[in-house]
């Protein structure tokens, strides 16, 4: 487990690691579903956080992210997340499950945000007009997708802050809620609303994606050829 040893400041395997840090490059797609609330409601189990819901329908996303050297290495990670609302303040995007293939980035993950970072195996692969995936825990084959790129190509740069909420019962932050924003800057944007393929394995991230809704057509897709940004310390609520 990390230990936090100063304001912004925490020792994590024999590294000290000084928040905000930043994200110097690293690939995005992501896709946005709708579910209804009450499936919503129970991916989030016991959190002390509830769907945020226009007409009945939940906002759900599944991202898949290749991170080049940082601060916690160089890995990738897929997640999957759901827009809701804490005990005060806006919506923000909680994340249910956020597996990831270095060790390092996890024990951070956790420690420092909250999020449900778990080590898995993983296939990850970017090309001109597609994302496909394939991840695994251990022997089990979770989900295998495959996201189209939206046509829309954006000729500019996207300045966006991603509002935040996260929960776990484990590591340094258990059993506190916090916020946090993710401020980025996305080039090589193409939004959409392109095909979707997938096929879910028997475990518990694919049970939660079935109940999120993301199983059909997505709302929305974004692919960011390149994203960068600064990732500061959530706050307790």
């Amino acid at each position: 487990m990390a230990e936090r040893v100063g304001e912004g400041v925490w020792s994590l395997q024999g590294e000290t690691i000084t928040l905000p840090v930043e994200i110097t490059s690293a690939r995005l797609t992501a896709a946005v579903f709708t579910t209804r609330a009450s499936s919503a409601r129970s991916v989030l189990g016991e959190t002390p956080l509830r769907p945020f819901s226009v007409f009945g329908r939940a906002l759900g996303m599944i991202m898949c992210v290749h991170y080049d050297e940082w601060a916690l290495k160089s890995y990738d990670e897929v997640g999957v997340g759901l827009l809701v609302r804490g005990p005060s303040g806006p919506p923000g995007l909680h994340l249910v499950d956020l597996p990831v293939t270095g060790a390092f980035t996890r024990e951070a993950g956790q420690d420092f945000w909250a999020l449900p970072k778990w080590l898995m195996d993983a296939d990850l692969r970017f090309s001109k007009m597609e994302t496909d995936v394939v991840v695994r825990d251990r022997t089990t084959e979770v989900v295998r997708a495959s996201f189209r790129h939206g046509r829309l190509r954006l000729p500019f740069a996207v300045r966006a802050t991603l509002p935040s909420w996260s929960y776990l019962d484990r590591g340094a932050q258990a059993g506190r809620v916090l916020r946090g924003r993710v401020p980025m800057r996305l080039s090589g944007v193409r939004l959409g609303r392109g095909a979707f393929r997938v096929r879910l394995g028997d475990h518990p991230m694919a049970a939660r994606m079935t109940a999120l809704g993301m199983t059909g057509k997505p709302l929305l897709t974004v692919h960011a050829a390149r994203l960068h940004g600064p990732l500061d310390e959530f706050t307790e609520v």
